[in-house]
């Protein structure tokens, strides 16, 4: 964890097989994380009192519905060299328990708000390009919102989701109907955008650390000369 306006990161968990895509209960109160690219493991806003979920199939990107009772998570099928073949969506109870397949996808986000689910489309299910898509809770409604991009993540309101372009140098946002604007665009590779609480500030990714911009646009700043994959605990 960092503070959002700088200092030093403090370093939350301690997983030999390494701990990736964290995201916050709505509440604050928990994290979840995958664990070695494997399986979902939660834990108290601190780090303690770490605990898998007991999922029968690889589980990542988990993210939290907006009453903390369910996860929605990718669940990518691995060929005999680790590589990913296939992504599938998923959602379960938090306790792991009557999870069912949604639909093809990855990088699933739930909405604080509206109970949408965006999610970065398999480019063989999408016309051969990986977009960006909504879909609801039981994998029904399913709907483009942009033609191509990776790391989607919704504004507190449910309203807008950001994301990063294909190429991964500009970031986006725009509305579940697909009108978008740029919020930065640079010769740096960017990732895991995600909204401040109060919908005014954008922080993100580079292989230099972590940059805050406003939603509006404008020049950058960072903030730790840590990256990496990014959540926001809400208020």
């Amino acid at each position: 964890m960092v503070g959002a306006n700088g200092g030093p990161a403090r370093q939350i968990t301690h997983e030999p097989a390494g701990a990736a895509h964290p995201d916050w209960s709505r509440d604050g109160r928990l994290v979840a994380f995958d664990v070695g690219g494997q399986r979902i493991a939660v834990a108290n806003a601190d780090g303690s009192g770490e605990h898998l979920i007991t999922i029968d199939t690889s589980a990542i990107d988990p993210s939290w519905s907006p009453d903390g009772s369910q996860l929605v998570f990718t669940g990518p099928e691995y060929d005999e060299n680790g590589v990913p073949e296939n992504t599938y969506l998923y959602v379960t109870q938090a306790d792991g328990s009557n999870y069912a397949r949604i639909g093809n996808g990855s990088e699933p986000d739930w909405a604080p708000k509206g109970g949408w689910i965006v999610y970065r489309s398999n480019p063989a299910s999408s016309g051969g390009t990986a977009g960006i898509w909504r879909t609801r809770a039981d994998g029904s409604d399913n709907r483009r919102i942009a033609a191509s991009g990776s790391d989607p993540s919704f504004s507190a309101d449910g309203k807008h989701v950001v994301y990063v372009s294909a190429d991964g140098t500009t970031i986006y946002i725009t509305g579940l109907r697909g009108r978008k604007h740029r919020v930065v665009r640079d010769a740096s590779v960017k990732s895991s955008p995600v909204y401040s609480p109060d919908g005014r500030a954008i922080v993100y990714s580079t292989s230099t650390g972590l940059w805050k911009v406003s939603a509006k646009g404008g020049r950058p700043r960072r903030i730790s000369t840590a990256g990496g994959f990014v959540a926001w605990r809400p208020r």
